[in-house]
């Protein structure tokens, strides 16, 4: 049978080590936070955006181009897409404020290279493109989303979005 000091010099030596290890798991989040952080890597294994990435807002289609035509933007339509942490919805709208084509759905963003796949929309386009996933490279600068890829349906896009603020 172990005497009370042998049992009080185990739990010392178990709680120096717990102590030991707790210290050595915490600067390795530590570590792993910043490196996160400086990168911009997400850990979330789907390529999903965190909060405060530079695509999560609303943004307002300004201007585009389509097999590498001009595509004047109609000045009684808009176009918003709306970018969370989970999903992505884009909608074109009327004057009146009806709806005339829309998608949404998953996306993934890996460096430069945002992918989206569209799971539900209307218009006979949406439904080119339903359950497809959708690739393009992206970059933010200033206000403006530049957004270029080809559907895959063959149509190459050039679009250029302008972050909508809250008025």
């Amino acid at each position: 049978m172990k005497t009370w000091n042998q049992i009080n010099n185990t739990t010392a030596v178990t709680r120096t080590r717990m102590t030991r290890s707790i210290q050595c798991l915490g600067s390795i989040m530590i570590f792993v936070f910043v490196v996160a952080t400086a990168t911009g890597w997400s850990a979330d294994p789907k390529g999903e955006a965190s909060p405060g990435h530079a695509l999560i807002g609303t943004w307002k289609l300004i201007s585009a181009k389509y097999d590498g035509q001009e595509s004047p933007i109609p000045a009684e339509a808009t176009t918003l897409k709306h970018v969370t942490p989970a999903q992505f919805m884009w909608a074109s709208y009327d004057k009146d404020g009806t709806v005339v084509r829309a998608a949404g759905g998953s996306y993934t963003i890996k460096g430069d290279v945002y992918e989206e796949t569209p799971q539900y929309g209307i218009s006979s386009d949406f439904d080119l493109i339903k359950g497809k996933a959708q690739t393009f490279k992206w970059k933010v600068e200033g206000n403006k989303w530049h957004h270029n890829g080809k559907l895959s349906n063959g149509l190459t896009i050039e679009e250029v979005w302008e972050r909508v603020e809250k008025k």
